[in-house]
């Protein structure tokens, strides 16, 4: 018996280092899966990183047009607001000669009829006083003028 258990002394001390190579192996192999794992989500992370770094480039791009965009529509806003009161200050303007010009022919129409009134008395004297006025076919002569409905006489 003594050649058996020396064996199985053997065979169990054999085991030992069996058993701690598999552990080792075991543990080789763990530590291998979670470096794989952690390089995995190290690239994950990095990769994610990039995009970030990507979107925040992305991002300032769009920003920086925007800006010039708003800077651009700001500029011709304040462009339109001047030509819009420009365009005011001219129609004040214009509106005000448009009154006075109104007012102007007002006063021309009333001189031109105080006229056409005189010329017709000045007609009526002239033929009451027996006196020809100037025929309508002079060249050099007055150009005729309407007849005021008071007056009668013929030329």
């Amino acid at each position: 018996m003594s050649g058996l258990s020396d064996i199985i002394v053997q065979l169990a001390i054999a085991i030992v280092p069996l058993g701690v190579a598999y552990l080792a192996f075991r543990s080789a192999t763990d530590a291998n899966k979670k470096t794989q794992q952690t390089a995995l989500q190290q690239a994950e992370r990095q990769a994610e990183l990039e995009r970030s770094k990507v979107d925040a480039e992305a991002f300032t791009r769009a920003k920086t047009i925007y800006e010039a965009a708003l800077t651009q529509m700001e500029q011709q806003v304040a462009r339109v607001q001047s030509q819009a009161e420009q365009f005011s200050t001219d129609l004040i303007a214009e509106q005000t000669t448009a009154t006075a010009m109104g007012g102007q022919i007002r006063q021309l129409q009333a001189q031109i009829r105080a006229l056409e009134r005189t010329v017709a008395a000045l007609r009526a004297q002239l033929i009451s006083a027996g006196l020809s006025p100037v025929p309508a076919s002079d060249p050099t002569g007055p150009f005729s003028i309407r007849r005021s409905p008071r007056t009668r006489f013929s030329e």
